[in-house]
């Protein structure tokens, strides 16, 4: 049991990393982010905490397309100094919201990512 927990660590903390690099970069290219959505497997785990932080979202009246639009363009620093969030968090949460729009308004997710 151990062993899978450690996978499911490892995976984590290497698709972080992944996250982190290609998105430090302020507008970093719309094909490797393809590329990454392509790659990820939504688990149900992956919706829970989506919804969660939409509703958190909701409750400190922020709109969740300019959180996304901003963790994606805005560097690290200045993202989590205007929201105070941790900008990490928000890369993971904005590839579920990527990955949903894909799937099911791949125009709107056109236009979210030009």
């Amino acid at each position: 049991m151990s062993t899978i927990i450690n996978f499911l660590q490892y995976k984590n903390v290497q698709l972080e990393r992944q996250l982190e690099k290609l998105f430090q970069r302020a507008n970093s290219p719309r094909d490797q982010l393809d590329a990454l959505l392509q790659n990820k497997d939504l688990q149900l785990e992956d919706h829970k905490l989506f919804l969660a932080f939409l509703a958190y979202l909701e409750e400190q009246q922020l709109d969740a397309q300019h959180v996304f639009k901003d963790v994606l363009k805005l560097p690290k620093h200045q993202f989590e100094a205007k929201y105070n969030m941790k900008w990490s968090q928000v890369i993971k949460l904005s590839v579920t919201f990527l990955t949903i729009l894909r799937t099911n308004d791949p125009q709107g997710y056109k236009q979210f990512v030009d």
